[in-house]
């Protein structure tokens, strides 16, 4: 009657441990838990399996290949349970330790493996009148007991330690991790005591332990949680009602390296400043961050704000180009502008602008049609883009007028204009027989006017160009 309750118990772990694996798996969430909790339970099914074979199989020599393949299992799964709560709680340990923490499973596996050829390990083994084993155990067995002993408290000790940082609901979770331990470790000092009369409860004890963890990953989803959150794209900072900093994930630490800092995880200062404006928009090197602010509560009282930092780099990138040309747009302009002339201010660079106009474009407009004036914008972005852009940022500023910002003296900015202009007039296209140029001006930052002022100088010398060359269209239209 005891072998079939234990049996059917047997039966029910194996279901329910073996529906956790399978959930886990199915998981689409990427995560570095996932190993560790699908060997961790793995581990304990080959414990449970080899259990419930040793019991329904007669004879010696079957029911200790039972014994064996049930090792397999027994020996890793303190060790991985307690490589699951390390990385749970991100703590690293060196190589080193988790080198010996699988060693000794590893040479404990040999010495069970050769059982009936050493007594190291089993000094006697034999089959009892109540049709179970009965061992006498070795040297080596007692330094495994010690070994796992010593794995259990190391464990236990850790969760304990991180318990105080924890909330409610993690605390749950935290207290059922324990148990996952615990329990196993109790039922080995309980059969090792000599209370069962040499019945080996240590496998319901390791039964037990899985259930935990399966339950843990049921109820309070020990994958999903904590890690999704630390590796999402968006930076999430949750402060409580008086604006105290209770969570920030790694990607919230990037953008704002100070919330790492033991001041303001120790201390709890306010943080009421996130929520102001200067942080409405960051910028990280070359990356751009948006902020949103969602006000947060529970159901036990607690309320808050939780600071949202969405990745807009792309976007704004889409924003600030001109859909046509692939160029930087007039909305980028004037700040990318003002950075350079601050940039110049700070290095004694010389800094140009030149502002470029297709002469009578509305003529090629009028008379080719705006599908044919398309291909010539296009045309003349593209060598501006080839030929200036070695030197400078190149924008559309609008319409048929396109901008230049130069990282170098007048001259050198003029005569980069001049072959830009050169090489855009010999192009020739198979709507029209004539060719197309522009005009342009350049002015260069003396150091002091605004970035308007400096674009209307290079502005006014690009239209007394363009004069210039109307004027000699109109007189050689007179002369003939």
């Amino acid at each position: 009657m005891a072998m079939t309750v234990m049996s059917v118990t047997l039966i029910i772990g194996l279901a329910m441990t073996g529906a956790a694996v399978i959930m886990i798996l199915l998981d689409t969430h990427e995560t570095s838990l996932r190993e560790y909790a699908v060997l961790g339970l793995f581990c304990s099914i080959l414990t449970m399996l080899s259990y419930y074979v040793e019991l329904r199989t007669p004879g010696v020599a079957a029911k200790i290949d039972a014994v064996k393949f049930g090792y397999i299992g027994k020996v890793f799964v303190n060790p991985l349970l307690l490589m699951l709560a390390v990385r749970f709680y991100e703590v690293k340990v060196a190589k080193l330790w988790q080198i010996f923490i699988y060693l000794v499973p590893i040479i404990t596996l040999y010495l069970v493996f050769t059982c009936e050829r050493s007594g190291l390990y089993y000094q006697d083994i034999s089959l009892g009148p109540d049709g179970l084993l009965h061992i006498v155990p070795g040297p080596a067995y007692y330094l495994y007991i010690a070994y796992n002993t010593l794995l259990a408290m190391i464990y236990i000790s850790f969760c304990l330690y991180q318990r105080p940082r924890l909330r409610r609901r993690e605390k749950k979770n935290n207290t059922i991790l324990l148990a996952a331990s615990f329990i196993p470790f109790l039922s080995l000092m309980i059969y090792l005591s000599g209370w069962t009369r040499g019945f080996d409860i240590s496998t319901i004890g390791v039964m037990i332990g899985a259930l935990c963890v399966t339950l843990s990953i049921f109820r309070y989803g020990l994958l999903n949680k904590e890690e999704i959150l630390q590796n999402m794209a968006t930076g999430l900072i949750f402060l409580d009602g008086d604006n105290r900093l209770i969570y920030a994930n790694r990607k919230a630490m990037q953008i704002i390296p100070a919330l790492g800092t033991p001041l303001v995880r120790t201390h709890k200062l306010d943080l009421k400043q996130l929520c102001s404006e200067e942080f409405a928009s960051i910028q990280v090197g070359s990356a751009s961050y948006q902020r949103k602010i969602t006000e947060w509560s529970n159901g036990e009282g607690q309320h808050g704000k939780l600071l949202t930092f969405d990745d807009i780099t792309e976007i704004r990138a889409r924003l600030n180009r001109d859909a046509m040309t692939g160029l930087l747009n007039h909305g980028s302009f004037y700040p990318m502008l003002d950075d350079a002339m601050s940039e110049s201010n700070r290095t004694k660079q010389p800094l140009c602008v030149s502002i470029a106009d297709i002469n009578s474009f509305k003529q090629v407009n009028d008379t080719y049609g705006h599908a044919n004036g398309d291909i010539v914008l296009i045309a003349l972005a593209d060598t501006l883009h080839h030929i200036c852009g070695q030197h400078g940022d190149v924008f559309r500023y609008g319409g048929e007028e396109f901008a230049v910002i130069f990282r170098c003296g007048y001259q050198q900015a003029e005569e980069i204009m001049q072959d830009a202009l050169n090489a855009f007039s010999a192009i020739r296209y198979e709507f029209m027989d004539e060719t197309i140029t522009f005009s342009y001006g350049t002015a260069e930052f003396d150091g002091l006017e605004t970035s308007v002022a400096l674009f209307d100088r290079a502005d006014q010398l690009m239209y007394k160009r363009k004069k210039t060359f109307h004027d000699q269209e109109r007189a050689a239209k007179t002369g003939a």
